[in-house]
């Protein structure tokens, strides 16, 4: 899954590796600064999770 595909509403599948958040479904966000979903520790956007070939890691 890219980032571009992804768009506010989106639901994805988080994996167990993200420390702010426990796997499962969340809610994809977006905002000024980009796409993100809530965490415990507030917003938790999505470009730091992509790979060289802009694929997201830990998310389907």
């Amino acid at each position: 899954m890219k980032l571009d595909d992804l768009k506010a509403g989106d639901t994805i599948t988080l994996d167990g590796g993200f420390t702010c958040i426990p796997a499962g479904l969340v809610v994809v966000e977006e905002d000024k600064d980009g796409k993100f979903f809530k965490c415990h520790e507030g917003k938790h956007y999505l470009d730091g999770q992509e790979d060289e070939a802009g694929h997201l890691v830990g998310i389907s």
